[in-house]
């Protein structure tokens, strides 16, 4: 999604006008969420620059009951659970609402269709590229494209014929592809956005399916684990071939995944999808009960693993321990060895399995095989990773450079870090080793004077944590082990109820047998004379904080976020 540039003061009243009185409060990132999501699928137009992005409550209420329409939801007009709870599960890129330079009207057909068609009857195919991170065969992906092409011909009188060639030029080419691949539609990583199509038409691109290579894409998994290749390649042809989304609940043009639909050989559409098909291209003389002709495809065996993706066994996300503990544009990331997990702002993990380290981080070198530090720099968003006595700069998921010294952010030369962040209240960029911690100047680009310091002046941190991040909403947290430390919105001092485990709240985890609380390390009373917490506030940079605003954007590449 594109980062919604919204305010906090900009929501508060947003957050009146989608709710009852007697219904929880939606949070802020809720209705970020829910507002620019209506955008990006064609419920609400794009913003006019000149209206500073507002919208009315009338149009937004109307927009929200068009979506749960279309989902099958009640029609509130609030952005209640079930509704944001909708928002979040992983679907198709393209927009519910074509051309929408306003709201669609209801009406008695479920089908859209694009006002599209292709001008024959004979349509050629390729396979550009094969998924990366998939236990399905190249053989099994052409055979699984081919038999979603096949449920659409057999409706319509349409052919498709599998071109090999590459100085063959095809109608619909077929490309396993991640993040920003040179259209309009990025994908985000693993979950979320799955794939899209483009309508057919004279443009070079008509007819051209994408698949996100972040997804672990399987055929027939019924565990959750993976995504069914050919349910999604069917709804994809039926874009490429100019049908828009349905709301009819059985309709494999649903925008939302639905998971596996049965043996590819014997799948058919819905009346709903062959209706919408048959307005495009007219029907076929048969018998509704004619089963087209396909060979069973089996299966591949489990064991199968795609290569370079995580294999058993990985790192048990519950054990906490983590390298490095981020918020990366919103997400909160977890470093472990060459894997990671990602937490979407919404708090629910991108996947249950980490993702590889060098498979997102482009140019990391390939030595690096722990991050023991990351925090992405305040006034340019780069994103920095540390290991051993280096940092690398990265640029989106783009490697800047060579690696650099921990020297130059004011550490001895040969020194490590336990952790980093950035403090929003003052500016400050910190680096903690051990029971010290230096400091940073971002806007003068070097260290502050007077350092290190003791760690005893954050109140009740623990000693050489794992790692250190501010939450969207402002909190510190200190992890260390399984638990947490938290610093409330501003403050150097824990809160009371510090420590906590970090599995049940962070990571999708139940609570550990040892309890809700963790031995507390030995507090250490600061020497005379050194600077206290008041302090430590009153030496911030002198100028204000910037205003603190929600980002929604999971960062590029959808993306395995993270």
């Amino acid at each position: 999604m594109q980062p919604l540039a919204l305010g906090l003061g900009f929501l508060t009243p947003l957050l009146l006008l989608v709710r009852p009185a007697h219904a929880a409060k939606p949070s802020a990132q809720d209705v970020s969420l829910g507002v620019d999501w209506l955008r990006l699928y064609g419920y609400l137009p794009q913003p006019d620059p000149a209206q500073a992005q507002l919208q009315s409550p009338a149009k937004l209420r109307d927009a929200i009951k068009v979506m749960q329409r279309f989902a099958g939801l009640p029609e509130t007009g609030l952005l209640d659970k079930r509704t944001i709870d909708t928002m979040r599960k992983p679907r198709c890129s393209l927009p519910d609402v074509l051309g929408a330079a306003g709201l669609v009207r209801r009406r008695r057909r479920r089908y859209a269709l694009s006002g599209s068609v292709w001008r024959k009857q004979a349509l050629t195919w390729r396979v550009q590229s094969f998924p990366q991170k998939s236990p399905l065969t190249a053989q099994i992906v052409r055979t699984l494209m081919s038999y979603a092409l096949t449920v659409w011909g057999v409706e319509s009188g349409l052919t498709f014929q599998e071109v090999n060639s590459p100085h063959q030029e095809a109608d619909i080419r077929i490309d396993f592809a991640q993040a920003y691949h040179q259209d309009s539609y990025p994908f985000d990583g693993l979950g979320g956005t799955l794939a899209h199509a483009f309508f057919p038409g004279e443009h070079p691109i008509s007819g051209d399916t994408h698949f996100d290579d972040e997804e672990i894409w399987t055929l027939g998994s019924q565990d959750g684990k993976g995504t069914d290749l050919f349910a999604v390649a069917v709804h994809e042809f039926g874009h490429a071939l100019g049908l828009g989304h349905s709301s009819a609940p059985n309709s494999i043009m649903r925008p939302f995944y639905q998971g596996p639909v049965g043996d590819p050989d014997k799948y058919r559409l819905s009346q709903d999808d062959r209706d919408g098909l048959q307005q495009l291209y007219g029907k076929v003389p048969q018998s509704p009960n004619d089963q087209p002709t396909r060979k069973p495809l089996n299966p591949p065996q489990p064991s199968a693993l795609p290569p370079d993706s995580p294999s058993t066994p990985v790192p048990d996300r519950c054990e906490g321990s983590f390298d490095a503990i981020a918020n990366i544009r919103g997400e909160t990331f977890f470093f472990k060895g060459p894997w990671f997990w990602r937490l979407q702002p919404s708090g629910q993990l991108v996947s249950p399995r980490p993702a590889r380290l060098h498979r997102f981080w482009e140019g990391l070198p390939a030595h690096v095989r722990v991050i023991q530090a990351a925090y992405a720099r305040r006034g340019d968003g780069r994103i920095l990773l540390f290991s051993g006595a280096h940092f690398w700069v990265f640029q989106e998921r783009q490697l800047e450079g060579a690696a650099r010294p921990l020297a130059e952010l004011g550490l001895p030369p040969g020194e490590e870090v336990d952790a980093v962040f950035s403090w929003p209240f003052n500016g400050k960029t910190y680096l903690i080793r051990g029971q010290q911690y230096w400091r940073y100047d971002e806007a003068a680009a070097s260290p502050d004077p007077g350092y290190p310091r003791d760690l005893s002046l954050w109140e009740g941190a623990p000693p050489a944590p794992d790692d250190v991040t501010v939450s969207n909403t402002g909190d510190t947290y200190f992890f260390k082990g399984a638990h947490y430390w938290r610093f409330p919105k501003g403050s150097v001092k824990t809160a009371p109820d510090s420590p906590q485990p970090m599995g049940p709240k962070w990571l999708d985890c139940p609570v550990p047998d040892f309890g809700p609380r963790a031995p507390e390390f030995p507090k250490v009373t600061p020497k005379p004379g050194t600077c206290d917490c008041q302090c430590e506030l009153n030496q911030a940079a002198e100028r204000p904080p910037a205003p603190l605003l929600l980002s929604l954007l999971p960062l590029l590449a959808g993306v395995a976020s993270c």
